[in-house]
Order: structure tokens, then C-alpha cells, then sequence
């Protein structure tokens, strides 16, 4: 019996895999193989007609448009109407605004709005140069924005921003228009119309202020924040609700002034918003003008001979000047006319004097018929800050 098995022929299991949990033959593993091998082929097939290397996460594609610089005698007609109204720098550097083309090469000026500038609509970094440029050596982070402060090397803001003017040698007038920001279409028209030597006081409150100051210095125009102070009878008649109040501690009144300063940015100086009970308080006074001198800025306000506010600048060492009565109090051509030729008698007597103004149509018409012809008459209509100027020699 043995003899007998040992002649039957030897039987071989066939050795068995384990595939999800089943035993499954040697056959089945070359199904499974070739089933993967068709999908590999079809996701290949389809990543190639597709072209998505991605693996279709969502995308976004961005055209970064350049334009060749103007060829003398080259281009298209709508090409040079363009590059007519092209804005440049006044060192003749291109500004450029978002989506709008990128010269090729040369330096540029990125306009970013909103970015770094307290909302004057020009990168806080850009050139000193460049019309409209804030300087971030002269900006202070705070709670209420960048405000103005001397820089490490002893530049002023009042300085950096002052609207660049010889000395003259003939007696000088500055005018100052004031309550600006806030009447949009006022506001537009008195930067289009006023000549760049008329300094410009911008309202705190209006919305778009910061934008507003931007676009009149890049005009040329000096300008001056307007900080509410308080005035005889209030509450009942009130500057808004950051004025600074005879009642309040200085902390209080330094935290609303510099609410006021950081609602822009590039200015030469603080007028009064209003103000005429808080310029004779020397106890509310004097702090304040101490920040505005550790600040680097000017001050200016209508002059009256109760108050002491100008001694009181001289001790806090702040550039101060006063401004005569309003030369349209009484809104009449005839007394407008009046209020400019006497600001010449008195530019003459003392070889400066300082005008203030609103932007009333009939205020704007009076003050252009009256600087045709002033030249001629040996007065020079210069800005705020060159009053503060000595005057050269005759």
C-alpha cells in the first residue's frame, strides 16, 4: 500500500492571496492589475486634453499690460491723447494709477489708495519730490492715523510741505481760504480756480478730507487742517464733536486735536475751526500749542486784540500768524473789493500781510479780478509760509 502511494503523482495547492478579505486565485490579480491600468490610462488621457496641473483647483489669471514709451512722431492718435494727460511728478516722474498701463522702463511712482498716508491717496514712501508725497520720517503711528511729527533730522512738516517760493523783494500778501471738505463742489472749484500761491484750510469733518488735501497740494496749494475749537455761545452754536473745550482737561483736547491731525496728511499748519472763546483761554491754549510745536507745525488764526494766543505760540516756541478779519464778512463785491485793497495798504506799511477768505463763488470772482493786476502794483501774493519769511532786500 505504501509501494502505491509512493507511485501517485504529487498534488501542488495552489497558493492563495488574500484581496479584501477574500481568498481569491493566482487569475484574479491579473484582473485587478489591468483594471488599474486602464483607469491610470484614462486619468493620464484626461489631465493631457484637459491641461490642468492643478488638479482643478480654482484659478485666477491676471494681464499685466505695459506700454512702450512715446516715439517722436510715432504712435496712434488715442496713444498720444493719453500720454498728453499722463500725470507725472514735478521731477517728471510718471505716476501711475491702479489699471493703468506701466512704462517699460524708468523709475515710477505707484499710486496706492489708501495705503500707509492717512488716506491722501499717495503711497506714505513716495518721493519728496513727487506733488501731493507724505513723508513717513514726518509720520507718527496712532490710534487716529499717521500724524505729523519732526523727523530724526530735524525736518519740520511745515517745512517739507511748504509750496517752494523765492524771497520777493516787494511787500507780500498770503490769502487763506478756508472751510474747505466739505462741499465737494465748493471745495473742487476753489482748487481749480485759486492759483497755487493761495493757501487752502480743509475742514476736518468732510468724508473724503484726506483725498482732498492730497489733490490740492498736487495742484501746488499749501494747506491747513481746521482743528474745532470752542466759540462764544456754545453749545448752541457748535464746531462739531471733537472740539476742543475751555471745560475739558488738556489730556481730553490733546486726544481730540489729534483726532483732528490724523484725518491727513501733508499740511503745513493748524487753523481754528471756529474758536474765538478757546483762543483766549491760555490754560486750554497752551498745551496744545506745545504738541503743534513738538509737532513741527504752524498756526494760524484770525486775529484779535483780546487774545493772547501769539504770545502764548512765541513761548511754546509754534510758528504763529494772524489773519485779518474776513474779506467777505460782508458778502458784497464792492466791500470785498475794499477788504483786498486794504490788506495791500497794509502788506505795504509792514511789508506782509495775511488775508482770509471763504469759497463763495462771488468771493472766488473777487480774488481773481483782484491778483490780475497786483504784480503791477508792487505786491506778491505768496503762501502762508512765506509770510513767516523774512522779506528780502528793496
Amino acid at each position: 500500500m505504501a509501494d502505491q502511494d509512493l507511485e501517485k503523482p504529487l498534488r501542488t495547492r495552489e497558493p492563495a492571496r488574500k484581496v479584501s478579505g477574500r481568498l481569491l486565485p493566482n487569475d484574479g490579480v491579473g484582473v485587478v492589475a489591468g483594471v488599474v491600468i486602464v483607469l491610470l490610462l484614462i486619468v493620464a488621457g484626461w489631465a493631457v486634453l484637459v491641461r490642468d496641473p492643478l488638479g482643478g483647483e480654482p484659478t485666477a489669471t491676471a494681464t499685466i499690460e505695459r506700454r512702450a514709451p512715446a516715439r517722436p512722431g510715432g504712435g496712434h492718435g488715442e496713444e498720444k491723447a493719453a500720454e498728453a494727460k499722463a500725470e507725472t511728478s514735478r521731477d517728471g516722474v510718471p505716476i501711475v494709477n491702479p489699471g493703468e498701463p506701466v512704462p517699460k522702463a524708468g523709475p515710477v511712482i505707484i499710486r496706492v489708495p489708501g495705503a500707509n498716508d492717512g488716506g491722501s491717496g499717495k503711497a506714505a514712501g513716495a518721493p519728496s519730490g513727487a506733488p501731493g508725497a507724505v513723508q513717513t520720517a514726518m509720520l507718527e503711528d496712532s490710534k487716529f492715523g499717521p500724524l505729523p511729527r519732526i523727523a530724526a533730522d530735524g525736518k519740520r512738516p511745515m517745512d517739507a510741505y511748504a509750496r517752494p517760493q523765492a524771497a520777493p523783494r516787494q511787500p507780500r500778501v498770503a490769502l487763506v481760504v478756508a472751510g474747505l471738505g466739505v462741499g465737494k463742489e465748493a471745495t473742487a472749484e476753489a482748487v481749480k480756480s485759486l492759483p497755487g500761491e493761495v493757501t487752502l484750510a480743509f475742514s476736518p469733518y468732510g468724508s473724503d478730507v484726506a483725498e482732498q488735501i492730497a489733490g490740492a497740494r498736487r495742484d501746488g496749494h499749501e494747506t491747513l487742517i481746521q482743528a474745532p475749537m470752542e466759540p462764544f455761545a456754545y453749545p448752541s452754536n457748535d464746531p462739531g464733536p471733537q472740539t476742543l473745550l475751555t471745560t475739558l482737561p488738556a489730556s481730553a483736547n490733546l486726544e481730540r486735536l489729534r483726532w483732528t491731525l490724523g484725518r491727513a496728511s501733508g499740511y503745513v499748519g493748524v487753523a481754528p475751526l471756529a474758536g474765538a472763546r478757546f483762543l483766549q483761554s491760555d490754560d486750554a491754549l497752551a498745551p496744545i500749542f506745545t504738541e503743534l510745536a513738538r509737532r513741527g507745525l504752524m498756526f494760524v488764526a484770525q486775529g484779535q486784540q483780546e487774545s493772547r494766543f501769539a504770545t502764548l505760540a512765541e513761548q511754546s516756541g509754534l510758528p504763529a500768524l494772524r489773519t485779518s478779519a474776513p474779506i467777505d464778512a460782508t458778502p458784497d463785491a464792492a466791500a470785498i473789493d475794499g477788504a483786498l485793497a486794504d490788506l495791500e495798504r497794509d502788506a505795504k506799511a509792514s511789508g506782509a500781510a495775511i488775508g482770509l477768505a471763504s469759497a463763495t463763488p462771488l468771493t472766488l470772482k473777487r480774488i481773481e479780478a483782484w491778483r490780475a493786476g497786483l504784480a503791477k502794483r508792487g505786491v506778491a501774493l505768496v503762501p502762508l509760509t512765506a509770510a513767516l519769511k523774512p522779506q528780502g532786500p528793496s
